[in-house]
């Protein structure tokens, strides 16, 4: 009767469009209260303390702002504007820069609604004053968001890894190959219906790979990627080595967006300085003439400019830490409320119970994995994919070391179905968050030309992400029947187990 109430109350309460936070913590004080004589409020503090006090967990926030200060600092636009250079040739056009861009950018901020949040903002005018298909670009554009919970560094894997007791390490080393490759396999499938579907994209022009002038523009371009790709390479690299745990690494990530942000964002002070530094060591004479011209056309700075570089600045630092504490909180809430139900659910038996209901079935290994990729497909329709994968993976834990299934292998197909979560209608968070950042573009256009605005509909978001779901499909069975996709590189770095 426990179970039929728990899940009952459950459903009830993500239904109706409870916070998740709320729902938990809610359904474990009512269950208590209900079915067991030991009131669970008089341990609350000791569960808060216990589930926010992991040493691990600090890597959540921190590198939660390491994308927050990207996403805000002008680094994703530079991004995209580099990519866009390199692929404009395939068919699709720029819809797969989306993917591109996003899969980068996933790499530096691991947080799926950062990464959603920042390509889409930079794209979508650029897109439609083309002429793109809008429900395939938003789809790549939510689709493309997902990666930043598969490619390290990954908060999502931080957390699973805290919950199933695994190496982080391990986990980042598994999620490499597969979240490359299901970029890969969105290209793949963009291409595709580009050639089928004329009108999806029109055919982009860029500088020709024949002429020497293209390549110098495209090799020039790279450089601005440089700080971002060697930050990337010391915090994934530090982690995988052993050097750093994830926590001392996202601090590092964070330092070094800081810096980077800055950098970007004082370039009217910092120029000028260079091109004195320049001029006084004589180093300037080893430039071309047009680069003399303008370092010497640079004027130093006055204190009004100082007051405007510095006020920029602080405006980027303050909203990314605002919003880094805002997203903490929604995470560590349900980090807390999670284990609270995962308590909960122990202590009157419900774990074991669905535990021992599983086993009796006797399932071979891959027919459980089966099992549960059902059971989460149809969990991530309305239910929010953090939520999902705190509030189960706890009570399967047992379940599957008893199968023998391993936790790594079973963590990145975990990640994989909630990244589709993510994007399942009705309640996928990127869907909302595409179409909220869509409804701003549509509110700023109609302000510019000065026209009546016309109420966009979230059904085209729904419509577009349904490739792409298909597309993790496919990446789920291929790494179902060949483990070693997500295996073979933790074992070749980290050795086997």
């Amino acid at each position: 009767m426990a179970i039929g109430v728990a899940f009952g109350l459950m459903g009830a309460f993500f239904m109706a469009g409870m916070y998740v936070a709320a729902a938990l913590g809610c359904l474990s004080l009512i269950m208590m209260y209900f079915f067991s004589d030991a009131p669970l409020w008089n341990i609350m503090a000791n569960k808060a303390w216990e589930s926010n006090t992991s040493f691990i967990l600090v890597a959540v926030p921190l590198f939660v702002l390491m994308g927050e200060l990207m996403n805000r600092s002008g680094m994703g636009e530079k991004m995209y504007t580099v990519i866009s250079k390199w692929i404009f040739f395939l068919p699709g056009g720029l819809i797969h820069t989306n993917i591109v861009s996003c899969a980068i950018f996933a790499a530096c901020s691991g947080s799926s609604v950062a990464t959603s949040a920042t390509i889409s903002r930079v794209s979508l005018p650029s897109f439609r004053q083309r002429g793109y298909s809008e429900r395939m670009v938003i789809g790549s554009l939510a689709a493309g968001g997902t990666l930043g919970i598969l490619i390290p560094p990954s908060i999502s894997l931080i957390i699973y890894g805290v919950l199933v007791e695994e190496s982080i390490g391990r986990l980042y080393l598994a999620g490499f190959i597969p979240g490359f490759m299901l970029a890969g396999i969105f290209m793949i499938m963009i291409a595709g219906l580009a050639i089928v579907w004329k009108g999806m994209a029109p055919r982009e022009e860029g500088a020709s790979f024949s002429s020497v002038a293209g390549w110098v523009d495209r090799i020039i371009s790279l450089v601005g990627l440089v700080p971002m790709v060697v930050l990337i390479l010391i915090v994934l690299g530090s982690i995988y080595a052993g050097i750093a745990t994830p926590s001392e690494a996202a601090a590092f990530g964070v330092s070094g967006a800081f810096v980077l942000a800055v950098l970007m964002n004082s370039q009217a002070i910092t120029a000028p300085i260079l091109a004195k530094f320049l001029m006084l060591t004589g180093l300037i004479n080893i430039f071309s003439d047009s680069f003399k011209e303008e370092m010497r056309s640079q004027t130093m700075p006055d204190g009004a400019l100082w007051r405007q570089t510095v006020n920029t600045n602080w405006d980027i630092v303050l909203s990314a830490m605002v919003s880094t504490m805002r997203t903490t909180g929604m995470i560590f809430l349900i980090i807390l409320a999670a284990f609270t139900l995962s308590f909960a659910f122990a202590r009157l038996g419900i774990s074991a119970q669905i535990a021992d209901q599983i086993t009796s079935w006797d399932l071979s290994p891959t027919m459980l994995v089966l099992v549960l990729i059902v059971f989460y497909l149809i969990l991530g329709t309305f239910m929010e994919s953090f939520a999902m994968m705190v509030t189960t993976v706890p009570i399967l834990v047992p379940t599957l070391e008893q199968a023998g299934v391993d936790l790594v292998w079973f963590g990145i197909i975990m990640v994989i179905l909630v990244e589709a979560a993510l994007i399942s209608p009705p309640e996928g968070i990127n869907l909302y968050v595409l179409h909220g950042v869509r409804q701003d573009v549509d509110r700023e256009q109609a302000e510019l030309a000065n026209e009546v605005l016309q109420e966009s509909t979230i059904a085209d978001v729904w419509i577009g992400v349904l490739p792409f779901m298909a597309c993790m499909g496919i990446t789920v069975v291929l790494v179902m029947l060949f483990p070693q996709i997500a295996l073979w590189l933790p074992d070749l770095v980290k050795g086997g187990r």
